[in-house]
C-alpha cells in the first residue's frame, strides 16, 4: 500500500512538472509572439503612416531619470567648429555649418554611427521636412556624425547620405573632433544624440537623447516650430495634412526606385557589409510614406524583383 502511494504521489509530482514546463513554454512564445508583433508594428510602414505627429513645448522636454547636459545651452552663443563633409558639393572639404548657415535659423544634429539612428534621422527630417516647405523662414541643417574613425562611416553608410540631402539636409559631416566632437561645444559622449537649434548665433533649444529618435520627437518639431515663428497648432496642420500641390510619382517609378534601392541594399548584404536586418532599416526608412499596406512594393513589382533572385540565384550555380 506505502509502495502504491509513493508511486501515486510521484507521477502526481511528474505531472505537475510536466504541466507546469508545459505552461512555462506555452508562456514564452505567447511572449515572443507579442514582442513580434511589437515590433512589426513598431516598424510597419502603413502603420507609421498613421500615426499622427504632435507638436509640443519645447520647455517641457525632460529626459528620464536626471537632467543631462551635452552641449551649449539656450540663450548660449553658437560656437564656431570644424567638420568634413561628407557628401554633396563640398564632400571630402574641411567647413564651419554654422559659418555656412549665415543669418538662417539652425538645427544641428550631433549624433554617433549607427544604422538605426541613420533610420532614425530619415524619419525625423521627414517630418523637419515638411516645414522647411511649408515656412517662409530659411533654414540651415546640419547632420555631424561623432566617430573616432572617419574611414568608418564612409565605408559602412555612404548610399545613406543622399537619402539625408533628399529630405532637405544641406550638410552631412563628420566632426573633426571624433567622438567627442567639437571641443568647444561640450558635448556627452555617453549619449547618442544632441540636436541644437539655434537663431541669430544663439541657441534657443537643446535636446539631449541617450538613445537616436527613431521619430520626431513633438517637443523638437515644437522647438522648430518656435525658431520659425509659428504657432504649434499651425504646425500640427502643415505636419498632417495631405501635402497639396505636389505632383505624386506614378506607380512605375516607385517601383523602380524600389528596385534600385533594393538592389543595392541586395549587394551590400551578399558582400557582408550589411546584414538582413539593416538592410530593412534603410529600405523602410527610404520609403516611409510610400509602401502599401501590403508592404514591398506592388504586385508586379514583387513579381519583378523575385524573379531577379531567381535570375541571379541561376548565375552563381552556371559560375559554380
Amino acid at each position: 500500500m506505502k509502495r502504491s502511494a509513493f508511486a501515486l504521489t510521484l507521477v502526481v509530482l511528474l505531472c505537475s512538472g510536466s504541466l507546469a514546463q508545459e505552461r512555462e513554454t506555452r508562456e514564452r512564445t505567447r511572449e515572443g509572439q507579442r514582442r513580434g508583433e511589437r515590433d512589426r508594428r513598431e516598424y510597419r510602414p502603413e502603420e507609421r503612416n498613421r500615426r499622427q505627429l504632435g507638436v509640443k513645448d519645447p520647455a517641457g522636454f525632460k529626459t528620464a531619470g536626471k537632467q543631462i547636459f551635452s552641449g551649449p545651452q539656450p540663450g548660449e552663443k553658437l560656437p564656431v567648429f570644424k567638420a568634413t563633409s561628407l557628401a554633396g558639393d563640398n564632400n571630402g572639404k574641411e567647413l564651419d555649418p554654422t559659418r555656412l548657415a549665415g543669418n538662417k535659423r539652425q538645427v544641428l544634429f550631433f549624433q554617433d554611427v549607427s544604422r538605426t539612428a541613420i533610420a532614425g534621422l530619415l524619419s525625423v527630417m521627414d517630418a523637419i521636412g515638411k516645414i522647411e516647405r511649408k515656412t517662409d523662414k530659411d533654414l540651415q541643417i546640419a547632420c555631424v556624425f561623432l566617430v573616432d574613425d572617419a574611414d568608418r562611416i564612409r565605408k559602412g553608410l555612404t548610399r545613406a547620405f543622399p537619402l539625408l540631402l533628399e529630405r532637405g539636409v544641406d550638410v552631412v559631416a563628420v566632426s573633426q573632433g571624433g567622438r567627442d566632437g567639437p571641443g568647444a561645444y561640450g558635448l556627452n559622449r555617453t549619449i547618442s544624440q544632441t540636436i541644437i537649434l539655434a537663431g541669430d548665433g544663439k541657441v534657443t533649444r537643446n535636446f539631449v537623447f541617450p538613445e537616436p529618435l527613431l521619430y520626431a520627437d513633438p517637443h523638437v518639431l515644437g522647438g522648430v516650430a518656435e525658431l520659425i515663428g509659428e504657432k504649434r497648432e499651425t504646425v500640427t496642420v502643415w505636419l498632417n495634412e495631405a501635402a497639396a500641390g505636389e505632383r505624386p510619382r506614378s506607380g512605375d517609378d516607385l517601383a523602380r526606385r524600389q528596385r534600385a534601392l533594393g538592389g543595392k541594399l541586395r549587394g551590400l548584404v551578399e558582400a557582408g557589409k550589411l546584414t538582413r536586418e539593416e538592410a530593412g532599416v534603410l529600405y523602410r526608412a527610404a520609403f516611409p510614406e510610400r509602401q502599401p499596406a501590403g508592404g514591398g512594393g506592388n504586385r508586379k513589382s514583387r513579381e519583378r524583383d523575385r524573379r531577379d533572385r531567381d535570375g541571379r540565384k541561376r548565375e552563381k550555380r552556371e559560375d559554380r
